[in-house]
């Protein structure tokens, strides 16, 4: 039992932690503060945007509507 209990008190892998976080400092607030203020905005935006568009999708069934005056003028132009 005492033997294990020595093997057990390894600190060595604390000082190891301790080099990440002044890593962890710069490329989390950088990256993240730079997305985030645009993500969001961008994702709010163009979710309400869309929505209106499909509204205007169902409008697609007047090119119908030119293509007959095309033929009319078509006909008119050949006689």
């Amino acid at each position: 039992r005492i033997s294990t209990t020595p093997p057990i008190p390894p600190i060595p892998p604390i000082p190891p932690i301790s080099r990440i976080p002044p890593i962890s400092r710069i490329p989390p607030i950088s990256p993240i503060s730079r997305i985030p203020p645009i993500s969001p905005i961008s994702l709010i935006s163009p979710i309400p945007a869309i929505p209106p568009i499909p509204a205007i999708a169902p409008i697609p069934p007047i090119p119908p509507i030119p293509r007959i005056p095309i033929y009319l003028y078509t006909s008119y132009h050949r006689a």
